[in-house]
């Protein structure tokens, strides 16, 4: 727990310096003329500086970009080497540099002091999040996939940076997920021998400090006596984030790309409804730019988020109208920044852009898993998706004929997100229709639409139900938000300004309840494990080896579940694949 502690530190510092910085920087491009440095006289300091009071959890944001951008520098630095030592010297040596240029800009921003005794409640707050979240980092069930291939690919990416060929071992690690780069660089093996994976719980703390600003949003907040008015939609979503939270906080010691989409997904929503709507609108697309940059980080997290891109459309359409070419070419420069590199990764490591989509093609290099595989490889995923564990099984899969065992597998809770899900649909579809009739279509129904859109998609393509989580239980808690809110705004007698309160009083106490009591229950079950200074490490699993072209792989003699130590792994012995050149590092070919 004290390791987990000391790594957020670390990572802390490293992201906030660089997303200081960079959220400094595009404020001040997409946000016309409030350029960094301007001031109006009011020496309210430069613009940035002042803009930092429109936005929801300013803190949290600067940290999301700096995640963001630390994780495109462990990629592209993955495409030179393995990331280790080096990479985080350098790291440490480029923050140390920005503190030192812009040390009194960014101590203002942080006035953590002033903030903790003007509200000491919410210090005690944040400081018991924190060691919560840490415990939960500390111990706790490794996910089946982490085991599986996660670790592996972590060490990969530790030792070698990016293998060409390297799905050709093992079709997983053809994904790419780029959240294995941060966890290789914040991983701190160099030093301490073995490989930390605290970075989902840090992105868990993260989502934690946006969940404690339920109905605490604005200048109000101390003042207003009257409940009902201090609820906002968001804080209908911040519900739906408590409780996935609960949900995951006894498995977000797994570094699964599942966890740090959906919890990226969820922040971002949330500060994109929270930009105060009084502030001018040409920050607040600015705003909107730099969340979008962050849907960009969140594809090349989880690919399968790739149709919520769309909310680019919301600021993407403002700068248009206005003939504002300088913020379009912002976002679009900032957006390659972030995916080119992942894209790279990609094709070298299975010789496919897009894996296991074939759609995307360039050139023909050796080192390219056969498209036939690539192909299997996305039904098989389809067909894991839907309950069914042959990908063999495809053609006798119709549109239909295999939801009744899919909703049959679902947990009860499941079951009742699922069916709020698409009852909102649902309704979010008939609202759009009205107003599109009526001319008034706006931007929060652009939002919940685009929200629909990727939820229709997940289900469509892979319903897998940890793959839709986000979508099952943000929708129906942000539509029940707006509905409570459109009703409340036009109430004249009093009646569903109660409605509403009891509405979210009931929802609160129900997800709190059931996530207090499933909490007490995780932290009673580990108490007694020894992870109180070391984190739990990854498992060394039983394995027997075999040999390709003289080099040994280990395969596991349970599931596939090998671990970090037995490396290179295969998930069972295959000849079907060669080394390219001399050793392992120069990667592998399909044997033909």
């Amino acid at each position: 727990m004290a390791e987990v502690l000391v790594s957020w530190i670390f990572i802390a510092i490293t992201s906030y310096v660089t997303g200081f910085e960079i959220c400094s920087l595009l404020t001040g491009l997409l946000a016309g003329r409030r350029q960094v440095g301007y001031d109006d006289g009011r020496n309210e300091g430069d613009a940035f500086m002042r803009s930092l009071k429109a936005a929801a959890h300013p803190n949290v944001l600067i940290c999301l970009i700096g995640l963001c951008a630390v994780n495109v520098y462990a990629q592209i630095v993955s495409l030179l080497t393995g990331v280790g030592m080096w990479a985080d010297y350098i790291l440490m040596f480029l923050c140390l540099i920005i503190v030192c240029a812009d040390r009194s800009r960014i101590g203002k921003a942080l006035d953590i002091g002033h903030s903790l005794w003007k509200r000491p409640v919410k210090g005690i707050i944040y400081v018991i999040l924190i060691l919560l979240m840490a415990y939960g980092t500390s111990r706790g069930y490794m996910h089946f996939d982490t085991n599986l291939y996660h670790a592996q690919a972590i060490r990969w990416v530790e030792e070698f940076g990016v293998t060409p060929g390297l799905a050709n071992i093992q079709s997983r690690f053809g994904y790419n997920s780029a959240v294995f780069t941060l966890n290789a660089l914040y991983g701190f093996k160099w030093f301490l021998g073995r490989s930390l994976h605290t970075s989902a719980g840090f992105f868990a703390l993260l989502s934690s400090f946006v969940a404690a600003g339920i109905c605490d949003g604005d200048e109000r907040a101390d003042t207003d006596t009257d409940f009902a008015r201090r609820i906002r939609i968001s804080d209908y979503v911040r519900l739906g984030l408590i409780f996935y939270l609960g949900l995951i906080y006894s498995g977000m010691i797994s570094p699964s790309s599942d966890y740090y989409a959906q919890l990226l997904l969820f922040d971002i929503v949330i500060i994109w409804i929270d930009v105060k709507k009084d502030e001018e609108d040409d920050l607040r697309m600015a705003y909107y730019g730099i969340l979008c940059l962050l849907i960009v980080y969140a594809i090349t997290i989880k690919l399968s988020l790739a149709p919520l891109i769309l909310l680019s459309l919301i600021p993407g359409v403002c700068w248009i109208r206005r003939k504002n070419y300088r913020s379009i070419l912002t976002c679009v420069i900032s957006g390659l920044v972030v995916a080119v590199p992942h894209l790279i990764r990609g094709y070298i490591l299975s010789g496919w852009i897009l894996y296991p989509s074939v759609a995307v093609s360039i050139g023909a290099p050796d080192w390219r898993l056969p498209k036939g595989m690539a192909e299997y490889d996305a039904k098989e995923i389809g067909m894991w998706g839907r309950g069914i564990t042959r990908a063999e099984d495809w053609d006798k899969v119709t549109a239909l004929n295999w939801i009744p065992g899919y909703v049959a597998s679902l947990s009860p809770m499941e079951k009742v997100w699922l069916t709020a899900a698409i009852i909102s649909v649902v309704y979010i579809a008939v609202i759009t229709v009205r107003r599109l009739l009526q001319r008034s279509y706006g931007r929060d129904t652009a939002l919940m639409d685009i929200l629909c859109i990727g939820a229709v998609v997940w289900f469509i393509k892979a319903p897998l139900i940890r793959y839709g989580h986000v979508y099952i239980i943000m929708i129906p808690t942000l539509t029940l938000g707006y509905v409570t809110q459109r009703l409340y705004e036009g109430d004249q007698s009093g009646i569903w300004k109660r409605t509403r309160l009891m509405t979210f009083t009931v929802l609160a106490l129900f997800i709190g309840g059931l996530k207090a009591k499933g909490l007490i229950s995780d932290v009673m079950r580990t108490i007694d494990e020894p992870y109180y200074v070391n984190q739990q490490d990854y498992i060394d699993g039983e394995a027997f080896e075999y040999t390709v072209d003289g080099t040994v792989f280990y395969v596991a003699e349970d599931s596939g579940q090998i671990g970090y130590y037995k490396f290179p792994s295969t998930v069972e012995e295959r000849h079907d694949f060669h080394l390219r050149g001399e050793d392992i590092s120069d990667g592998f070919c399909h044997a033909e």
